[in-house]
């Protein structure tokens, strides 16, 4: 009886969403595989084609499959979330833009992991630092579970044997059957192909029409989806996350005060120097500065402090236990963080009128005002310990990144640069550098002054030898329109039904050929 005791905490019984997804193999299986052919049809060399958003509108129906089978029941306010992932998934086959299309991915995978977490565990008291840890933890389960589609075919065959209903299953048999022609087809193709010449002649024809290294690509990409769907779904069974929230207010907040009330006596003189010399602007510079050269420097440093503001409050608040004295100072920091948000932001908008627009400096602008409302929130929490922060940041990132994300940034940055004051050739090759979103700009006469018609453009480009530098050089001002015109030339005419692109599509129509 005593050994048996001590054997319990080793062999950890199982929960009833493991047994239900080994009752349950074949739909998690076959449906593993058909979502893995799924994905590299989808997404295979297609980072922002027409299929993406039916690649994500597919992943969360088999998702909601999926938990229904393990008898996870379905939450009614995950719509926020399946809402937020299909529009990113629109959007990624609305741009061409790189940075967007890598933003986009990512807030999907995250957004979906939010989901996932979501649905699985009753979350409401979550909080920041736990949804990170169980992030981490369902993350390290994943890896430990990458093995289990072979542990669970045994378990479920022997749960089929035990049964004894007396119907027989062909899965197995199939199984055996298949691992067993592969080779035997394999062995028997090489001994016919040596045997007759015109048989041998029609498999080399056969196998020149295909690409070999294309197809191991693919069923490598299928074999790694395979493996990583269904250990998502083992690790979410095993449902080792702890639902309950443990306080983590350990530290004496009189620490916190000693750092934060030094922080905040050097916050209140640097907001002052701002209000004087930047906003109102009637205080006398040090030698050697102008006002503007002075407005247009500092602005992504002043970035920085602002994050680490905003780490620093939310560290006070979650590690040190609360105190009337280090709320008041917290509230100081949090009143100086949006006078240095304004400073930023200032900087930065002078900085644009005289080194024009890139996608960075919107960035800037962006992650600015996401600053400025959550420390909004921040500032709430402190006082109010029932405001729901995690789900306040969550939806303020994400409604600002959907957003930005379907504005087609590049088409902005090249409009703005082209009908503002004149700008140098790095200035010009940036262009060159957008993406087919620009081009309802740059291929626009009525936008780009270096350009009359799109006709006339291409005719005078023919009649210079692109290969003399010289010749470049001279007449950048023509070349650099043709240069990015090519670039969309070369877009569109790759362009076919899978990876259909409604941005390049639209910049199309702008092409003569």
């Amino acid at each position: 009886m005593e050994q048996t005791k001590n054997l319990q905490p080793m062999n950890q019984p199982q929960t009833i969403y493991t047994q239900n997804m080994k009752k349950h193999f074949p739909f998690f299986g076959m449906g593993s595989l058909l979502y893995a052919m799924f994905y590299a049809f989808c997404l295979y060399k297609n980072a922002s084609g027409i299929t993406y958003p039916f690649f994500v509108v597919g992943t969360l129906c088999y998702f909601f499959f999926s938990i229904q089978k393990l008898g996870v029941p379905y939450k009614k306010d995950s719509i926020f979330y399946v809402v937020s992932i299909v529009l990113l998934g629109i959007s990624n086959c609305m741009t061409n833009s790189s940075q967007i299309l890598t933003i986009n991915k990512f807030g999907i995978f995250l957004l979906s992991f939010t989901l996932i977490l979501h649905t699985v565990y009753n979350d409401q008291a979550w909080n920041l630092p736990k949804y990170i840890t169980a992030m981490f933890q369902t993350t390290g389960t994943c890896f430990t579970c990458l093995l289990r589609p072979f542990g669970d075919i045994i378990s479920y065959f022997d749960a089929q044997k035990q049964q004894k209903t007396g119907k027989k299953s062909h899965f197995l048999s199939i199984s055996i059957g298949i691992i067993i022609a592969i080779p035997l087809l394999f062995l028997m193709t090489l001994l016919l192909s040596s045997a007759d010449i015109v048989f041998a002649k029609m498999f080399e024809r056969f196998f020149e029409a295909i690409n070999i290294w294309e197809i191991m690509c693919i069923l490598t990409l299928m074999t790694a989806v395979f493996f990583c769907s269904y250990a998502v779904y083992a690790a979410l069974s095993k449902k080792n996350v702890t639902e309950e929230v443990t306080d983590q207010k350990i530290f004496d907040p009189v620490i916190a005060i000693v750092v934060t009330a030094a922080l905040s006596v050097l916050y209140l003189m640097f907001s002052v120097i701002q209000i004087v010399y930047l906003f109102i602007g009637n205080m006398q510079l040090p030698e050697g500065y102008t006002y503007a050269s002075y407005a247009r420097e500092g602005f992504f440093q002043l970035l920085a402090v602002c994050i680490v503001n905003l780490l620093l409050v939310l560290i006070c608040l979650y590690l040190f236990r609360d105190n009337m004295a280090l709320k008041i100072i917290l509230t100081i920091i949090s009143g100086c963080t949006y006078i240095m948000i304004l400073s930023s932001a200032l900087r930065m908008i002078m900085y644009i009128d005289r080194y024009h627009l890139t996608f960075r400096r919107i960035q800037v602008l962006w992650t600015l005002a996401v600053i400025f409302l959550l420390m909004t929130g921040v500032t709430i929490f402190i006082y109010h310990k029932q405001f729901p922060l995690f789900a306040y940041g969550m939806a303020v990132v994400t409604v600002f990144y959907i957003a930005l994300s379907f504005s087609h940034p590049d088409y902005w940055i090249a409009r703005y640069n082209l009908t503002h004051e004149e700008y140098t050739e790095s200035g010009r090759k940036y262009l060159v550098s957008l993406s087919s979103d620009a081009a309802p700009a740059i291929l626009n006469p009525d936008i780009n002054p270096d350009i009359t018609s799109i006709k006339d453009m291409r005719t005078d480009y023919s009649l210079y030898d692109t290969f003399d530098y010289l010749a470049y050089k001279e007449n950048y001002i023509l070349f650099w329109t043709n240069d990015y015109y090519d670039h969309v030339h070369y877009l569109s005419r790759n362009m076919h039904l899978r990876n259909f692109n409604f941005s390049i599509s639209k910049a199309k129509s702008y092409l003569i050929d």
